[in-house]
């Protein structure tokens, strides 16, 4: 197997309370992960000189934090994904002291990686018209966060807990 120089990952982050309605919540979705099974998640072979893109919720930024150490990263900055409805509207998400409309992709390295873009913003913005990615299905990412990663750095990439296949990248998660 190749030693990665990009990894991509989206835990299934378990959370302690149970959110009501058929449809909210992370657990209702798929199986989920305590924070300490995450950091103790086996990581595929990694080259010396990596990036991590690690894909945190608001209620466990130190848990995300800790993930990126103990997996041998420095977190160095981070991506925003602003979210909107299909409609383009601004997102209403879940939240218990704010409604969340954004995801936090935490950026962190090992190592000196090399970056191909030094152009790249902090946030998604798709077009002119300053539209961000819309939402899909639960937790899944917009395809824009993919290119950007493409655009920042070589492969080769994987990416942990996949949702679905991706060319040029190898995929690994349980909802394949």
């Amino acid at each position: 197997m190749d030693q990665f120089r990009v990894i991509v990952a989206d835990p299934p982050w378990r959370f302690a309370d149970k959110l009501p309605g058929a449809g909210r919540g992370a657990a209702r979705h798929y199986s989920t992960m305590t924070p300490e099974e995450i950091c103790r998640f086996p990581l595929p072979p990694l080259a010396a000189d990596c990036v991590l893109f690690l894909w945190r919720v608001a209620s466990m930024q130190q848990a995300a934090l800790d993930v990126c150490r103990i997996w041998g990263f420095t977190v160095k900055t981070e991506l925003i994904w602003l979210k909107k409805t299909a409609h383009g509207n601004r997102w209403f998400g879940m939240g218990r002291t704010l409604r969340a409309e954004h995801e936090v992709c935490l950026l962190a390295a090992r190592g000196r990686p090399q970056i191909k873009n030094h152009s790249t913003r902090s946030t998604f913005v798709i077009d002119v018209t300053g539209f961000s990615a819309p939402v899909e299905r639960h937790s899944e990412k917009p395809e824009q966060f993919y290119q950007i990663v493409e655009e920042l750095f070589d492969g080769p990439r994987v990416e942990l807990f996949a949702r679905k296949q991706r060319d040029g990248w190898t995929c690994l998660g349980d909802q394949l």
